[in-house]
């Protein structure tokens, strides 16, 4: 049985990348560019772990990260957070939910089945 990663990246590229890695590793993905249509869909189909950045346009994913954990459910899907934005450390994120922090300017694709996997184990 695969396991469902749900991405939510605002730049079409990076989220095109995201989900070809994944799905040549047999996850089934979920994709949205939108915080708010990803909680419609995170609620419909509950993902096993979420692949998100932060930056999107009209709204950031902080927000989603806040709504995540204000509900029984989705507060216990582990995040990977991507981002470039990297000087606020892991620990910092934990408490929204996040348990792997990847720098998106650097990571390469082993980075990212590497820690969705650690996050599913």
């Amino acid at each position: 049985m695969s396991r469902t990663v749900f991405v939510l990246e605002g730049d079409k590229w990076l989220g095109d990348h995201y989900q070809q890695t994944l799905e040549s590793r047999d996850f089934k993905v979920l994709r949205s560019d939108d915080p708010h249509e990803a909680m419609d869909m995170i609620d419909d189909e509950l993902p096993d772990v979420i692949v998100m950045g932060l930056m999107f346009n009209g709204s950031g994913g902080i927000g989603l990260l806040h709504e995540l954990q204000s509900y029984i459910d989705t507060a216990k899907i582990p995040i990977v957070l991507c981002t470039a934005q990297t000087s606020v450390p892991l620990e910092d994120w934990e408490p929204y939910g996040v348990k792997k922090l990847l720098n998106s300017s650097s990571m390469k694709p082993g980075d990212l089945i590497a820690a969705v996997r650690s996050v599913l184990a």
